[in-house]
């Protein structure tokens, strides 16, 4: 069992650097490990990316920007969220709108991105490549070994059961709300291009907030 591969494990081949940067997929096992992991990274950056922006939402000066804050708060956090189920699923299409979402982010900031933020695109983009390879696996037929989705656990319970389950019914609104976002923010930076300095606010647009006005936001 162990010589053909199929003892239900996945062998460790790659360091986690590597399986971050650049994983391979050979078999079954490496496109669930991938999965799993593809949905962690963009979890956890829904969950810092909110309580960043809910920091922000708190400091600003009126009830109309933080209520417009926390609402592109609630559509940040369901899109990686989602994306993330999608990207358990092996969908390359939420992973690619994740990390043009992120980079857009970036760039509609007008700044440099320092290290942190260079190391979660590569990140992004390397989630993006590992699940275009795990979209184009062969699934085991039927009857033949694969890796199990387990339901015992609260953790099971998120990462292998509500993927498949919430995915296609949470797969259109996902790309709407992404491309919403994704518009509002190259309009964001097209106005902090075409203004001029002096015309600059000080405290920035509620949405303008989002990229550039948080406190460490290039952290996001």
């Amino acid at each position: 069992m162990q010589t053909l591969d199929l003892s239900g494990e996945r062998k460790e081949r790659d360091g986690r650097l590597k399986s971050l940067f650049w994983p391979t997929v050979e078999n079954a096992w490496d496109v669930d490990y991938l999965g799993q992991q593809g949905f962690w990274i963009c979890l956890i950056i829904a969950i810092l990316t909110s309580f960043l922006l809910v920091i922000v939402a708190f400091a600003a000066p009126s009830l109309a920007e933080r209520v417009g804050i926390l609402t592109v708060t609630g559509a940040f956090f369901f899109v990686f969220a989602v994306g993330g189920m999608g990207v358990r699923q092996s969908s390359w299409p939420a992973a690619a709108v994740i990390f043009v979402l992120y980079a857009v982010n970036q760039l509609s900031s007008g700044k440099v991105p320092s290290i942190i933020p260079l190391i979660i695109g590569a990140v992004l983009l390397s989630n993006l490549r590992a699940t275009f390879l795990a979209s184009r696996w062969e699934a085991p037929a039927e009857g033949e070994d694969r890796p199990m989705r387990f339901n015992e656990t609260f953790r099971d319970k998120l990462v292998d059961q509500l993927p498949p389950r919430l995915w296609p019914v949470l797969r259109i609104p996902f790309f709407v709300v992404a491309a919403m976002l994704i518009l509002l923010l190259c309009y964001v930076g097209a106005t902090k291009l075409l203004r001029p300095p002096s015309a600059q606010p000080a405290s920035g647009a509620p949405f303008a907030m989002v990229a550039v006005d948080a406190p460490n936001s290039e952290c996001l």
